[in-house]
C-alpha cells in the first residue's frame, strides 16, 4: 500500500508460491529472482542439484526439487506430494534440436518434441490438484 509522499508498495507476489521448472539458469532463474524480489516463496525444478544448490542460494528460494520434468511419475509425484498450495507455475527449457540432415539423431528429436509438446500437457495435469483456483501456469518456448 502506498500513501501520499511515499513510494513504497506492497510486493505483488506476497505470500504466494513460485514454481520455476528449469529454474537453476537462464529466463528461469531469472523469473525466479524477480518472483522473490516481489515476495513469493520460490521452488527451483530442475535436473542439476548442484546448480540448484547455488540458485537457491543466489535467490533465496523455499526449496529445490532435482528431478527431470519429462519424467511423467517424478513429476506427477512432485506436484502430488507437495505440503501446501502452489500459486503459479513457470516452465523454462532447454532450446530445440537442430541438426544437419546427414548427423540428425531421432531420438534426440524425439526427446526434443516430447519436452516441448507433452511436457507442457504434463505440467497442468498434474498442477490442477496442486495449484490453488486462479494460479497460473506459465509456459516459455522458443528457438534460436
Amino acid at each position: 500500500m502506498t500513501t501520499a509522499g511515499s513510494t513504497r508498495r506492497e510486493p505483488e507476489l506476497a505470500e504466494q508460491t513460485v514454481v520455476v521448472i528449469g529454474g537453476s539458469a537462464g529466463i528461469g532463474l531469472e523469473t525466479a529472482r524477480k518472483a522473490r524480489a516481489e515476495g513469493a516463496d520460490v521452488i527451483l525444478v530442475g535436473r542439476n542439484a548442484q546448480r540448484l544448490e547455488r540458485a537457491a542460494l543466489d535467490i533465496g528460494a523455499q526449496s529445490i526439487a532435482e528431478f527431470d520434468a519429462n519424467d511423467s511419475d517424478a513429476l506427477q509425484s512432485f506436484f502430488r506430494d507437495r505440503p501446501a498450495p502452489i500459486d503459479h507455475v513457470m516452465v523454462t527449457g532447454p532450446g530445440p534440436y537442430y541438426a544437419p540432415l546427414a548427423e540428425f539423431e531421432v531420438d534426440k528429436a524425439r526427446r526434443d518434441v516430447e519436452a516441448h509438446l507433452l511436457l507442457p500437457i504434463e505440467v497442468a495435469r498434474g498442477a490442477t490438484s496442486a495449484v490453488r483456483p486462479g494460479g497460473t501456469l506459465i509456459f516459455m518456448g522458443g528457438t534460436r
